[in-house]
């Protein structure tokens, strides 16, 4: 993986989430930030690590929620959008946020994140991540599962440089079980969310719910959509 050529590609602004749906993501993608909450199980005005956060998908509905954000992303473009996005629509009930390319010194209460471990080499990141967590903090993230096909098939379709995505392999349910348990995290947990490819059900609601539902399902787990990883701390 080379970090330049992924910091050039999401600096592109097509290549970030559709900033018209930032703040009202579509309902698909709320059923994923729900889950990602549900999972961290957190306190008020915790202070959290979105690691990976681009230009801000899941920072805000967390800074709405009142928790305290510390964004970090290597583009610095997806940044400066976030902080625009945030200091235009922010209230007195939303949390701080605060934006960084480089992981910070302090250490947060639980560090969440959406589509960015399948761009880094999970093995060397998560130690890092440890160092700047709480001890019993939570760790939660959302990915693509490599068993999915239809990931490959959206990469094709959409011309997304393979050098991109490639680390998706990473990302199997057994292999991340094994990593979040060798980078000493307890509790270490694999929800399954989603059969099949959850955007193009966002319209509707009850659908949207069952393939969720359906993902998690004994045995149709290993071959759902995506996952949400959760870690504890030691």
């Amino acid at each position: 993986m080379n970090i330049k050529n992924q910091q050039r590609f999401f600096d592109q602004k097509n290549h970030r989430f559709n900033d018209a749906k930032l703040l009202t993501p579509p309902y698909a993608q709320l059923l994923e930030l729900i889950a990602l909450e549900q999972s961290l199980k957190l306190k008020p005005a915790s202070t959290i690590i979105d690691f990976g956060a681009g230009n801000g998908r899941v920072s805000l509905y967390f800074l709405k929620k009142g928790h305290n954000v510390i964004a970090i992303d290597i583009s610095k473009r997806s940044l400066r959008e976030l902080e625009t996005i945030y200091s235009e629509h922010k209230t007195s009930s939303w949390g701080t946020l605060t934006t960084r390319t480089s992981l910070p010194a302090i250490l947060a209460d639980a560090i969440v994140g959406a589509d960015i471990l399948h761009h880094v080499s999970i093995q060397e990141v998560l130690p890092k991540l440890t160092k700047v967590l709480r001890r019993d903090g939570t760790l939660s993230f959302s990915e693509p599962n490599a068993w999915h096909l239809l990931w490959y098939i959206h990469y094709w379709l959409s011309r997304i440089p393979w050098d991109i995505e490639k680390n998706i392999l990473q990302c199997t349910y057994f292999n991340l079980f094994t990593l979040f348990q060798n980078a000493q995290f307890s509790h270490v947990s694999i929800i399954g969310h989603g059969l099949l490819p959850t955007t193009p059900l966002s319209a509707f609601h009850t659908v949207s719910n069952l393939n969720v539902v359906m993902g998690n399902l004994p045995l149709l787990r290993f071959i759902a959509f995506r996952y949400i990883i959760r870690g504890v701390k030691k």
